[in-house]
């Protein structure tokens, strides 16, 4: 292994400090600054999905995360004050993951953890390290920052900006960041509140004929957090204090809220970068994409960001791979983002439009579609499958070959027989086999791919696997390579070109 380039991130948020902890993991030197004195005190983002959890399962933190969090039961489904149906999340993913429920878990509380693992490796955050500007020198990036009142500059081969929706990174070298920002406002708060619409240990979706709310648990068992968007008649008479949506919570809700510890307004936008990446420079996170908070998909999506990118840039730096694999971040993210802000804001435009029809989506269809997926699995599964990214998969990828199995390359190594996150601890390239393993004293030099023997048992068969393929997993979990165990060469070809 060798290391002599320079890595630099921006942005010392969930996505900026999971995209250090795995490049600390696999040995990769970097610095990371954040503008700010220290870790935010409030935030917006609470929900931790499946796919991070699988993701955490090499740091130790995927326990840590479910623990200080809290799972919630249900989702209830009021309109007004009465309840209309409830979606069980307890056990909601059974037999698609280790992780078979949602987190919630706020996102400064979650920036803490990242941070105490990060020093545990060994890394620290440059705080009040404000990045200023960039300018392309041969192959490096000049970069200029700001510590308060010194400025300095570095060199570095590779810049990340994960430096949010207001990117400095991604002004610098002229991004574009297409998309709209929508017209209603929204409002965040931490409080305590009583009524029927809040519980212990399950959120509340809340739906009146012109706006809605959601309410989950939070911090502890007597603190609530509420999402929603504030009524037109509000907006209209910019109104958009605590103190004059409070009645209108309390009168519509049929609540009391008893304490506030946080409130916060905002507008909610809709953007992506029109590039991921421009030559050495990158883009994370909501740098790169943003859209509204529909399924709690954001911060998850920008954590998926910084585990795509992290195993690339270590084999490049360390393992001398060619930078053509770093290309294909931006072909498997982007393609994605796009997916989730075009369905995101298709949702939101239903829920907060206030035409006659969204409004009896709002007050009548969804809760009646949420009733019959609390009593059906199969529905319930598909929710699942959505909330918790498990469906990301990367269809077009170009580390993908175009093997025979019934598991196509790109798809997520499937759960079975609750062997899947053992195999995948130690975060390399792995071939999984059932019968019989290629000779890899064939390879002119050391391979470094682990061996993985399965079990064939009923679970693997019904997980899509078939006896007679070996399955080459990348780092992330994916699956990059598929082919009967005749198919040496081929196999050795994609290792030369991907993996050494």
């Amino acid at each position: 292994m060798k290391q002599n380039k320079e890595v630099l991130i921006v942005g010392a948020g969930p996505t900026g400090l999971v995209l250090a902890l795995e490049l600390a993991y696999r040995g990769v030197a970097f610095r990371i600054i954040d503008k700010n004195d220290g870790p935010g005190e409030s935030s917006r983002a609470m929900l931790v999905v499946p796919k991070v959890l699988e993701s955490y399962k090499k740091f130790g933190l995927d326990q840590t995360v479910s623990e200080k969090g809290i799972r919630p039961e249900h989702i209830n489904y009021y309109v007004k004050n009465m309840k209309k149906s409830a979606i069980p999340l307890g056990r909601l993913g059974r037999g698609q993951s280790a992780y078979p429920y949602v987190v919630t878990f706020p996102q400064d509380e979650h920036e803490k953890v990242l941070l105490e693992q990060l020093k545990k490796m060994g890394h620290s955050v440059e705080w009040k390290t404000a990045f200023d500007s960039l300018e392309k020198i041969d192959d490096m990036n000049k970069v200029v920052l700001k510590k308060q009142d010194e400025t300095v500059t570095g060199l570095f081969d590779y810049v990340i900006g994960c430096d949010g929706a207001s990117s400095s990174v991604r002004k610098s070298v002229g991004i574009t960041f297409s998309g709209e920002t929508y017209e209603e406002i929204f409002y965040v708060l931490d409080a305590v509140i009583d009524g029927k619409i809040t519980h212990e240990e399950s959120g509340s979706f809340v739906f009146v004929e012109k706006y809605f709310a959601l309410f989950f648990p939070l911090r502890n068992r007597q603190t609530t957090r509420g999402i929603g968007m504030f009524p037109p008649d509000l907006v209209r008479s910019e109104a958009f204090s605590f103190e004059a949506l409070k009645p209108r919570l309390e009168n519509e809700f049929s609540i009391t809220i008893q304490k506030k510890n946080w409130f916060s307004d905002y507008k909610i936008h809709r953007r992506t970068a029109d590039q991921f990446n421009q030559e050495t420079v990158f883009l994370a996170g909501d740098a790169a994409h943003i859209h509204s908070p529909a399924g709690g998909q954001g911060m998850n999506l920008g954590i998926g960001d910084a585990v795509n990118l992290g195993w690339k840039l270590a084999a490049v730096i360390l393992d001398d791979v060619d930078e053509a694999l770093l290309r294909t971040y931006e072909s498997e993210r982007k393609r994605l983002a796009e997916s989730v802000v075009s369905r995101t804001d298709n949702a939101f435009k239903v829920m907060a439009s206030q035409s006659k029809v969204s409004q009896l989506i709002r007050t009548r269809v969804v809760p009646l579609a949420a009733f019959a997926a609390g009593q059906s699995e199969w529905l319930q599964s598909q929710v699942f499958k959505v909330l918790s990214q498990l469906y990301i998969s990367y269809d077009e990828s170009p580390l993908n070959n175009q093997g025979t199995s019934k598991l196509k390359s790109g798809t997520r190594l499937p759960y079975a027989d609750g062997e899947q996150f053992e195999f995948k601890r130690e975060a390399g390239w792995q071939l999984h086999y059932f019968n019989e393993a290629p000779d890899f004293s064939l390879f002119k030099k050391e391979i470094p791919v682990e061996l993985i023997r399965r079990r064939w048992t009923d679970k693997t068969s019904k997980a899509g696997f078939e006896k007679d393929y070996l399955y080459l997993v990348r780092p992330d979990g994916y699956i990059g390579w598929t082919g009967k165990p005749g198919s040496t060469k081929e196999l050795f070809d994609y290792i030369a070109v991907w993996i050494t």
